[in-house]
């Protein structure tokens, strides 16, 4: 007889979280089909999980307040979900979305995903800013006690799991790692082009440009800002880039380090050679990836990186911020520059961008290393988690 999971993914709205719940959602009927998994999720989420269907053992639940944080959320983890999971007669819960019930009446497996919580560099660099860290620490506290209460805590990376140790002794704790999934077939398969900019990419490339990628919306910890004081550098050695990203004013809610981005770039004289191409649509991604020269990804706070797995699986270079996650995501496929250091990066976007054999070398490495990363592997891998833990009941 199957086990039946309540999923609680109230949080699941927009950005990795809902990537994961789509992906995971969508390899549920293909590795568990003698299970059953209710899934608690906000109600606007509802129609890109169903599109990825039909599920023959998923039951969607619509979350059912308006806001996913604050005292009902925290009503809904604490009060609602212990009924629920007795209502339901469920066996185990699976919170996925970062935080947890304090006392549940089943098993519960919790996956931890938000590195801001935990880095110092995170903490540091808020401080430098002027920015408060209150929400930031109340929700490390949250964090921690949901890992207290969990049978089972869920890391993506090792270095999230390092991240969080210094908080709390995991020693005794059971803990697992399990690296995020890829969807091959899906991203190779993406048939759209970046709507009006493929003309300039060639028109670029035949100029003598090669293209830097980095694909995510602004954030503090993404660290865009090493990229554009490395830029003054890259052109002192005599290349010429155009550093290509998907940011726009529009979709950051750190609006005043962005602009203060936007004038240094100025000040520099390298604002033209940056172009944002704002929003590209997911089915759009793999011929952006293509058209690149190299991959860039200075963030300096991560849990996993979507972003890298996506460049490794084009068969692109990878030039990264040298932090732990970084490393144990691309290993071979990368090389990696000191993380706030904009003359280091520079210097290894030339030791890449300037010799054949390297860019040959790790692109080679890239298609390999892509090839560990499943979604219907990790989600095999998390059904036998939860079976077990119903079994420890």
């Amino acid at each position: 007889m199957g086990v039946h999971v309540l999923v609680n993914a109230a949080s699941a709205h927009m950005g990795g979280a809902l990537t994961y719940l789509l992906n995971v959602v969508r390899c549920l009927s293909q590795v568990a089909p003698a299970d059953r998994f209710t899934v608690y999720l906000p109600s606007h989420s509802r129609d890109k999980v169903e599109a990825m269907g039909p599920f023959t053992n998923v039951t969607l639940v619509d979350y059912p307040y308006h806001t996913t944080g604050g005292p009902a959320r925290n009503y809904f983890d604490q009060i609602v979900i212990p009924r629920q999971l007795r209502a339901r007669q469920a066996d185990v819960l699976f919170s996925s979305t970062g935080f947890g019930t304090f006392v549940s009446p089943r098993p519960q497996v919790l996956l931890i995903r938000n590195a801001a919580y935990f880095s110092p560099d995170f903490r540091s660099m808020y401080r430098k800013l002027g920015r408060s860290l209150r929400r930031n620490t109340m929700r490390r506290h949250l964090s921690l006690a949901s890992i207290r209460a969990a049978d089972v805590t869920l890391f993506p990376t090792e270095a999230m799991r390092d991240m969080v140790q210094p908080y709390i002794d995991l020693t005794n704790r059971r803990t697992r790692v399990l690296p995020y999934g890829f969807d091959h077939e899906a991203f190779s398969q993406g048939k759209a082009t970046v709507s009006g900019w493929r003309e300039r990419f060639e028109t670029w490339k035949s100029e003598g440009y090669a293209l830097l990628l980095n694909v995510s919306t602004y954030a503090v910890h993404k660290n865009f800002e090493t990229l554009i004081e490395a830029l003054p550098h890259v052109k002192a050695g005599g290349r010429k880039v155009k550093l290509l990203t998907t940011t726009s004013r529009e979709k950051t809610s750190d609006k005043a380090e962005y602009d203060a981005m936007v004038r240094r770039a100025e000040a520099l004289g390298v604002k033209e050679d940056w172009v944002e191409l704002g929003y590209v649509p997911y089915e759009a991604l793999h011929a952006l990836y293509a058209a690149a020269d190299l991959y860039v990804f200075p963030s300096f706070t991560e849990s996993f990186g979507h972003s890298l797995v996506e460049a490794m699986a084009a068969g692109l270079p990878v030039a990264a911020a040298d932090m732990p996650v970084n490393r144990e995501v691309c290993g071979e496929a990368g090389r990696y520059f000191e993380t706030f250091n904009p003359k280091d990066c520079a210097r290894v976007v030339e030791d890449v961008l300037g010799d054949a054999e390297v860019r040959r070398q790790l692109s080679d490495a890239s298609l390999s290393r892509a090839q560990d990363f499943s979604w219907p592997r990790y989600t095999a891998q998390l059904v036998e988690l939860f079976r077990e833990a119903a079994h420890r009941r």
